[in-house]
């Protein structure tokens, strides 16, 4: 008896080990998200019942929808899907499994979603993954809409990242600057920056009881400052660099006047913007009918190579294009929907104005204190322009130069 009350407590500890109740959880959780989408997917169904004209869609497959027309680098594939199916309306409505996307292409669609109707497009989906690793509805990029968001963002924009704390922390931003100058000509030591005022940490411990934030809150918002800062940063600063050395003879104007304009529209950091959810029916979206619960997704790269809004050169580095002529005036702070690096309406990124001081002082350093050149043996040809799909957009390759002090130089 005894060794059958161990053989019936084993099984026990079986049953209820952390492994096994894992595996219940994720098969409830993956259970769960199929009848929802499958409810939503009816919704949708019952749309074309009743005669109401949805976006137009490609052949999809059974279960998996339409997952298989899209590749390693989705902003090309779906670019190309609109291309063949979507039409000059720019939206087309694909299946992820059962998850009705809508896909938007063009800059009238963009307005249509981003301006005409954001305040129904103004939420964001649901995400197991963002949950976990993100603390996904704590997240000020990824919140649902709602009163938490609107909180969380005016701590943002008024406190952390307004007009006049990125100009108070101009000359943390310059120090630094000088540092890596410093570095590249392997000059003097350099000295640390004088903090100028109180860091974000600061700020927001300070605001802590204001906006009755958690420790959890806190820790999500400033890893969106560092991470949303920096890595974006540095990845135009990097395209910025590699145009510049395809086509040389662009360092003398570039050296006089920063233009990174170019750079966002040919290699936005973040070429699908983050997905959002529509909160209600939608009823003309361009023509068309959006159902509730619908996830969109703004194809910014497609939008900034559209050629009928940039010509024969929009696959092109040509920063001549914003110097003179009707997109001199181009505007890419969410006004001018063929041009959406950083969104647009109420999700557009609020840390835009602190991310392109960051990049022009560096960049205009860099360009200023340097004669740059390629390897030994290697062509302007040669640069390998190949980006690699992921949050961020990235190049594939590493870029290596180098740096030559000028003759005359007196810095």
């Amino acid at each position: 008896s005894v060794q059958r009350m161990r053989g019936d407590m084993a099984q026990v500890l079986v049953i209820f080990s952390p492994e096994v109740l894992l595996s219940l959880l994720l098969c409830f959780l993956v259970v769960r998200r199929y009848y929802l989408a499958r409810r939503s997917a009816n919704n949708c169904e019952q749309l074309h019942d009743h005669g109401r004209r949805l976006p137009p869609s490609p052949p999809k497959l059974p279960l998996i929808g339409h997952l298989h027309l899209v590749g390693p680098d989705p902003h090309i594939s779906l670019a190309e899907l609109s291309r063949k199916h979507a039409g000059r309306d720019g939206l087309m409505l694909l299946r992820f499994g059962q998850v009705p996307n809508l896909v938007v292409s063009s800059p009238s669609a963009a307005e249509a979603v981003l301006r005409t109707h954001d305040h129904v497009f103004a939420s964001r989906p649901p995400s197991i993954v963002a949950d976990v690793l993100l603390s996904g509805p704590s997240d000020v990029a990824l919140a649902p809409y709602g009163e938490y968001w609107r909180q969380a963002r005016k701590l943002v924009t008024t406190h952390l990242l307004s007009a006049r704390k990125v100009r108070a922390l101009q000359g943390g931003r310059e120090e630094e600057v000088r540092l890596v100058v410093a570095k590249l000509r392997a000059a003097a030591a350099a000295r640390s920056a004088q903090d100028q005022d109180r860091d974000l940490v600061d700020i927001l411990l300070s605001l802590q009881h204001e906006y009755n934030l958690t420790r959890d809150n806190v820790k999500v918002i400033l890893m969106d400052m560092f991470a949303a800062g920096t890595d974006t940063s540095s990845i135009v600063l990097e395209f910025a660099m590699a145009e510049l050395m395809r086509k040389s003879h662009l360092m003398a104007k570039l050296q006089a006047e920063v233009r990174m304009k170019e750079t966002l529209r040919l290699h936005p950091p973040a070429p699908l913007l983050l997905p959002r959810l529509t909160m209600a029916e939608c009823d003309d979206v361009n023509g068309y009918m959006v159902p509730a619960g619908t996830r969109t997704i703004v194809n910014t790269w497609a939008l900034c190579r559209d050629t009928e809004s940039w010509g024969e050169k929009a696959e092109e580095f040509w920063p001549e294009r914003f110097m003179d002529g009707a997109k001199a005036a181009a505007d890419f702070k969410g006004r001018d929907f063929q041009f959406l690096p950083f969104g647009a309406g109420r999700r557009i990124c609020p840390g835009m104005g602190f991310g392109l001081v960051t990049v022009e002082i560096m960049l205009a350093n860099l360009v200023y204190c340097f004669d740059w050149e390629l390897p030994d043996g290697m062509r302007e040809e040669d640069v390998d322009m190949a980006d690699m799909f992921g949050v961020t957009m990235r190049r594939k390759e590493k870029l290596v130069l180098v740096p030559r002090i000028p003759q005359d130089a007196n810095i």
